[in-house]
């Protein structure tokens, strides 16, 4: 018997490509066919900061995500959690989850490219002045556009030797090849951050990979401490497949 497709949520009032991620992790990583569904029908959510849009009663799978603002409270008794992006975003959970965003593994979805750009530039779809910056322009940058294609977005940002970003998932690619990587926050999420959540996803996920979550400096994420959650997360997805086999 042929099980329909998961039904899972993941953000998408404008195309980005860290969201719509999901179907194609699924489908590499737990063999399963998925399709999008609103919250309170989705069986399973693994990419964004969409916890807080469950309603209570929900009782799929959270494989991955993480809250977008820290004073937001998950009560989440029926749910089933594998793993969220972070330890904030798990701080109060009291659960045994695996803390990594499930786009450490995207390196696995393209493989190794060989570097042509010098430096790409990765502004969040909200950001109209990353790609525009004299710092960085004048290095003639690859820009990435976001809204594009996922494995398209992938094979760009491999084929950087550095990255400038004010994309959360921008930053995780990049960790995910092991590239250098250095953050500029979109001014949106200062400007907004009431809305925006701030910085707090940022201080989620570098927690997770244990770096200091610092704008303006160029980091590279240990590839040691990389490797071990991408280990962790393929153990997430064959969860992830035995439940909804």
């Amino acid at each position: 018997m042929i099980r329909p497709p998961v039904k899972t949520y993941f953000w998408k009032d404008r195309p980005n490509f860290g969201d719509r991620l999901t179907g194609m992790l699924l489908q590499r990583f737990s063999n399963l066919p998925s399709v999008w569904a609103k919250p309170e029908w989705a069986e399973l959510v693994v990419i964004g900061s969409i916890l807080g849009h469950l309603p209570k009663d929900w009782a799929g799978v959270v494989a991955g995500v993480g809250k977008l603002h820290e004073k937001t409270v998950i009560d989440l008794p029926d749910a089933t959690f594998l793993a969220v992006r972070g330890p904030l975003t798990a701080k109060g959970l009291k659960k045994d989850m695996v803390l990594a965003d499930p786009a450490l593994l995207a390196d696995e979805l393209v493989g190794y490219l060989d570097k042509e750009y010098d430096l790409g530039v990765i502004p969040h779809w909200t950001d109209k002045t990353l790609a525009l910056d004299p710092r960085f322009t004048k290095f003639n940058p690859r820009i990435i556009d976001v809204t594009q294609e996922p494995l398209h977005v992938l094979r760009e940002i491999s084929r950087c030797k550095k990255i400038v970003t004010s994309s959360l998932h921008g930053a995780i690619v990049a960790d995910a090849f092991i590239i250098p990587r250095r953050i500029e926050l979109a001014p949106r999420m200062i400007t907004h951050a009431h809305q925006e959540g701030g910085d707090f996803k940022w201080r989620d996920y570098h927690a997770s990979v244990g770096m200091k979550f610092q704008p303006g400096v160029l980091m590279t994420a240990d590839p040691h401490k990389v490797s071990d959650l991408q280990h962790q997360l393929f153990e997430v997805f064959e969860n992830v497949e035995n439940h909804f086999r």
